[in-house]
């Protein structure tokens, strides 16, 4: 009675260790998205006028930087007020 016992014991504590092992062995680290993630904005300025730009986000310390804005009229044309799109996170003012 006692081997069946351990044996029962044995078997049960190998299975706790497999499923142990198979729980750990799935990956639970941060979604791989990239540090850097750009995003878009536009604001309408009167009824003849808007601005739009874009603005990137540090996503591992949560600072964001307006790197392009632009005034819009009716027409489609505009004057490109700020453009920081092909410099360095860290240079855009």
């Amino acid at each position: 009675m006692d081997n069946e016992k351990i044996k029962w014991m044995f078997l049960g504590g190998v299975l706790a260790i497999v499923v142990m092992l198979l729980v750990g062995a799935t990956d639970i680290s941060a979604p791989n998205y990239g540090r850097y993630q750009l995003s878009s904005w536009s604001s309408s300025v009167g009824d003849d006028k808007a601005v739009v730009g874009a603005f990137v986000i540090d996503t591992a310390t949560g600072e964001t930087r307006n790197v392009y804005t632009r005034l819009v009229d009716t027409d489609g044309h505009g004057r490109v007020m700020k453009n920081g799109l092909k410099e360095t996170f860290h240079s855009v003012d």
